[in-house]
């Protein structure tokens, strides 16, 4: 099975050639538009991460490989608290 992979600079899913005959090699970070490969090199040089994790990430993100990851908004730990309920996860006062 080929792998689906998915754009940084433009979000777009692509399929890298199967037997890629001249040019460079298909990258799981960025399309074949130069735009592209200059905002994945560059998100490559800022986070000091290899492209090849980008293109992890951005196809986790894209729900590609299973479910995505999202933060739990509302479960926020102050400093010498105890942690907040989720947004009408708690008891009330009408229970």
């Amino acid at each position: 099975m080929r792998p689906i992979y998915v754009c940084i600079g433009c979000a777009t899913t692509y399929l890298p050639p199967e037997n890629p005959t001249s040019g460079p090699a298909p990258s799981p970070a960025h399309c074949s538009r130069p735009e592209c490969q200059t905002a994945a090199r560059e998100a490559a040089k800022w986070s000091g991460l290899s492209e090849a994790k980008l293109g992890e990430l951005a196809r986790r993100a894209a729900g590609l490989e299973g479910e995505p990851r999202r933060p739990r908004t509302g479960r926020r730990i102050s400093a010498g608290r105890r942690a907040t309920s989720a947004p009408a996860g708690g008891r009330g006062k009408l229970h």
